[in-house]
């Protein structure tokens, strides 16, 4: 196993930093009290995630493991890190001591460095820093020499797995361990079977399934973070109701498809193809941040030689056929194991992990899954032929080549003087009111990104149609899933959904298939007046369970953002609890028609960025028009709005919707208007404030592991936030949050330095300084001004001048007096519902009383429908 470490840094600071974070490795303090501090951290981690399904699942790995096997650990926790050692006389510092000065060795260690120094400096500047770094010459334990014992005994991997979820989550698994796989770098035989195994095109497992209404998706894998000391074949089914019922067919598909895969010989042009698409997807990849690229090289340096750490982990170097077809061997039925999920099994699942202490249980694989999957897997004479036929039968075919890899890959003519920002061009294309074009002239890549912003008053009318246009945008995406796969594998992709009170259909990628891709997209919108009823099954079943997740099972701190969503805005959307009462009562004939509920009349605006010029963005334009039979505009636009909240303080106390989750969570915003001043100073505050919150809330009180202070902006107020999960009485932590504001703004007032200000101010100017590094990026940057209709492209400059040439110590310590201190604070406080004691306070700690003037909320539609009726309400720009 692996732990990287990492930073980001000012530029200037570089040389420090990196001389600080070399002694980490060379003497490191790891003393006992921050030891102690570190196994509540972690506790803290492992409680946030004790609803996850994922967590659960790898709690159960490791306890199925071989008990000789170095895998065989628990998640760690209080009582794994701290009471049972304890119980066994173990001291836990002393091992973790030892642990480092056994493992911790230069040889084992890899570096990467982002800066803006030329080589040689930066060369020299880690060797003087990471020279006293010890080299032990110990044996890294990676693959074989992890461990000579298998990870998982036959008797205990290859049988059923049975879990009973917390969160509505239907699933079908089949996993098989196979070598460990970093050795095969060069040719990559696992990926040729699970892009197979995973393809969605017309012929495929997944595709059959879904037109059985059997599924709602699929995805296979080869070994993620398990790496490191076996490698794992993963194929996971997402499960309609009906497929429930119908395990045993969907695994004789996946079997039948199997077996034909091991009977014909490995097709060399498919291994070429995806040879292709992965040199075509390095080539033209989009750059990284140094944050994200340097942890991704520093690992790949463990697995290939250093000149292919950036090309290692993307390319298909070699072609083996041998090699694919001994890994396609294991995945037989004597090495799987079968997992499967869901809240239906609840009665069968009678043991529980010893992690998570979910409810589980493992059963002997059905005689009736052996004796037909087995058939499957060897069918009639067990002949490449009769493998063939069998699989045909099913409609089940290897897929035809890729029509959507990219052939055009020339760059266009720049014009004499490229705009800087996006330029609004004439539109002569009714209802497209508004392009926004910039041609890239920066990362110079035959790649682009489009926006197109559909307002119709019919899809945010009321919840009900608001939900009922979401479901028709999946219905759209799900009819178009086989066609839009190729593309999505080789760069062309588009997302159609609501956002923003609005219908956004973006497509990106390569654009020699753009307008290929947008055609047919906008051809199935506007064709789509009634929804075929295997699509809407497949649909609704899955956003059945999605939002019953979203609205009952997220975490207490997500619940708090989702209650003051609901409270604060009209217009841009419905909370998840009404869309979920609403979803109830939908049936398929509600979206007939919707094309024209639509569409008949609707205002729209696109900002297109990326290997385009003008007459390819009206092009486009006219492409959607065209495709979605466009005709009428708007006179006015559909209302949205935000709220000010009320002066003064107001706590709005809140049940958990989740009563197997054992946290609380609060979450203070301190709201001003919207403005470029009150947006930087606040983000400024940020920077003052944020690490010391976290420092003394987290580091030094162990209130949680979410602990946060920072800044937001919505289109019309900006907002200080201040979030904490925690097991800890959340009015105890509503009262360190309040003193911790308390005594900085004091600190901000009378203590702050000018020098400890000038390092915030720079740091924060370095940070807006930041050029994007690809399209994406880019566009990013512009989603916020774009969506909420101010359309100020320029507003980063802005806030980079502001920052640089009007703020001074004094205007921050003023602006924070007069704007942020008597500003309104709402504080949203989600207390759990789960029958468990609160974490003791600590020696001496007590929970003040409230003061007076705090005004208190208790309900929650009833709050929300008070509120809005009497709130002041700031319009969003709803000019045409």
């Amino acid at each position: 196993y692996f732990t990287n470490y990492m930073f980001e840094v000012k530029p200037d600071m570089l040389e420090q930093a990196v001389d600080r974070f070399s002694r980490f490795f060379s003497e490191p303090l790891l003393t006992r009290d921050c030891t102690d501090r570190e196994i509540n951290a972690v506790d803290s981690e492992f409680q946030a995630g004790l609803t996850s399904p994922w967590w659960r699942y790898v709690g159960i790995m490791n306890m199925s493991a071989n008990p000789d096997h170095p895998f065989h650990v628990a998640c760690g926790n209080n009582k794994v890190l701290k009471d049972e050692p304890k119980e066994r006389g173990v001291d836990l510092y002393d091992e973790m001591k030892a642990l480092y000065d056994a493992t911790y060795s230069a040889n084992g260690m890899t570096l990467c460095i982002v800066g803006k120094e030329d080589t040689p400096t930066l060369e020299a500047m880690v060797r003087q820093a990471f020279s006293g770094v010890p080299n032990k010459d110990i044996t890294m334990p990676i693959g074989d020499c992890v461990s000579d014992k298998p990870p998982f005994l036959p008797k205990d991997w290859n049988r059923l797995l049975l879990q009973n979820p917390v969160k509505d989550v239907k699933e079908l698994s089949f996993c098989w361990v196979i070598p460990y796989q970093a050795p095969n770098w060069k040719t990559k035989p696992s990926q040729y079977i699970s892009h197979l195994l995973g393809y969605e095109g017309t012929g495929s497992v997944i595709s059959v399934l879904k037109q059985k209404g059997l599924i709602s998706g699929c995805t296979s894998g080869d070994g993620a973070w398990l790496e490191g000391a076996f490698s794992l074949m993963n194929v996971n089914f997402d499960l309609t109701d009906k497929g429930l019922s119908n395990l045993t067919e969907i695994g004789t598909h996946l079997f039948t498809f199997i077996g034909l895969l091991q009977k014909l010989p490995v097709e060399k042009w498919i291994a070429e193809e995806i040879m292709k698409l992965r040199k075509i997807q390095f080539k033209f990849g989009e750059d990284m941040g140094p944050f994200d690229l340097c942890p991704q090289v520093a690992a790949a340096m463990h697995n290939y030689p250093p000149s292919e750490s950036l090309a290692g982990d993307t390319l298909v170097y070699d072609y083996d056929a041998d090699v694919i077809s001994s890994v396609l061997a294991r995945l037989t039925l004597e090495s799987v194991r079968v997992s499967h999920q869901a809240k239906c099994l609840a009665d069968k699942c009678t043991e529980k992990d010893t992690s998570y202490d979910s409810p589980m249980a493992f059963l002997p694989l059905e005689a009736e899954w052996l004796e037909k999957w087995s058939a499957a897997l060897l069918p009639g004479d067990g002949s490449a032929e009769a493998a063939v036929n069998a699989a045909a039968a099913m409609g089940l075919h290897l897929p035809k080549p890729n029509p959507f890899i990219p052939e055009d890959l020339s760059l266009r003519e720049l014009p004499a003087e490229p705009p800087l920002l996006p330029v609004l061009l004439e539109s002569s294309i009714p209802p497209v009111a508004r392009i926004f074009h910039r041609q890239d002239d920066t990362f110079k890549q035959p790649k682009a990104y489009v926006t197109f912003q559909i307002y119709s008053p019919f899809a945010m009318q009321n919840v009900e149609t608001c939900t009922a246009a979401e479901i028709w945008c999946r219905c759209v995406e799900e009819a178009l899933s086989e066609f839009a796969y190729d593309a999505e594998v080789a760069g062309v992709k588009y997302s159609l959904a609501l956002r923003s009170g609005a219908i956004s259909l973006v497509v990106a990628g390569f654009n020699d298939k753009l307008s290929v891709l947008l055609s047919a997209v906008t051809e199935k919108m506007r064709s789509m007046a009634e929804v075929p009823s295997n699509v809407f099954d497949i649909v609704a079943d899955a956003y059945g369970d999605e939002i019953r997740n979203t609205a009952f099972h997220s975490p207490p701190y997500s619940q708090c953002g989702m209650r003051f969503t609901e409270l604060s805005t009209q217009g841009s959307s419905f909370p998840s609890y009404l869309r979920c009462q609403a979803f109830q009562s939908l049936k398929r004939e509600d979206l007939s028609g919707m094309p024209d509920k639509l569409f008949e009349a609707c205002h729209v605006e696109a900002v297109m960025l990326g290997n385009l010029n003008r007459d390819d963005a009206h092009t486009l334009a006219a492409t959607l028009v065209k495709g979605l039979n466009l005709k009428n505009s708007l006179e006015s636009l559909p209302v949205r709005a935000e709220a000010r909240l009320p002066s003064g303080s107001t706590l709005w106390d809140l049940p958990s919707t989740d009563d197997q989750d054992p946290n609380h969570a609060v979450f203070l915003r301190i709201q001003i208007p919207e403005s470029l001043e009150a947006d930087m100073m606040l983000g400024l505050l940020s920077k003052v404030l944020g690490p010391k919150f976290f420092d003394i809330l987290r580091t030094q009180q162990q209130l949680g592991y979410i602990v946060q202070l920072n800044n937001g902006a919505a289109s019309k107020f900006c907002y200080v936030v201040a979030v904490i999960q925690s097991e800890f009485s959340p009015n105890y932590v509503r009262s360190r949050i309040n003193s911790f504001l308390d005594d900085h703004f004091a600190f901000i007032a009378n203590t702050l330095t000018e020098e400890e200000f000038q390092v915030c101010r720079t740091g924060f100017l370095s940070e807006l300084k930041v050029k994007p590094k690809n399209l994406g990026e880019e566009l990013g940057r512009y989603s916020k001004v774009f969506a909420d209709r101010s359309f100020d492209f320029g507003r980063r400059q802005q806030s980079i001048d502001f920052i640089d040439s009007t703020v001074t110590l004094d205007s921050f310590r003023t602006y924070v007096r007069e704007h942020v201190q008597t500003a309104p604070r709402l504080c949203t406080q989600v207390n759990k519902t789960m029958a468990k004691e609160d974490k003791p306070l600590p020696d001496g700690a007590t929970v003040p009383e409230d003061p007076a003037e705090l005004r208190k909320w208790n309900t929650h539609t009833e709050t929300v429908k008070e509120f809005k009726s009497s709130a002041e309400w700031r319009a969003i720009n709803s000019t045409p």
